[in-house]
């Protein structure tokens, strides 16, 4: 909760604007990268859905991963994406 209320306050504060990356569909999941702008630079963050049971699931997720190039950290925002799914599948969405 508390990274969430981080993010929320914290976004806009750099003077740059976020940028919409496209979507990857990935084994029935949509990975969306939102990169976040910090002191460091670049940080791995972005969502992961899919559609059960008729119902819109996200999972929301960041990592400490940081890069000055914003190009780098898209790529690896959605191949970390890409291994929780392998890992986890629908359970990263917790018990419904």
């Amino acid at each position: 909760m508390t990274d969430f209320l981080r993010r929320l306050f914290s976004r806009g504060r750099t003077g740059e604007a976020p940028r919409a990356e496209a979507t990857v569909e990935y084994n029935g999941y949509t990975i969306t990268p939102e990169p976040e702008k910090g002191p460091g630079g670049w940080r791995v963050a972005g969502t992961i859905s899919k559609e059960i049971a008729g119902a819109r699931r996200v999972h929301q997720f960041g990592r400490s991963d940081t890069s000055p190039d914003r190009d780098v950290i898209v790529a690896l925002t959605i191949a970390k994406a890409k291994h929780v799914i392998d890992e986890q599948a629908d359970r990263i969405f917790g018990r419904a």
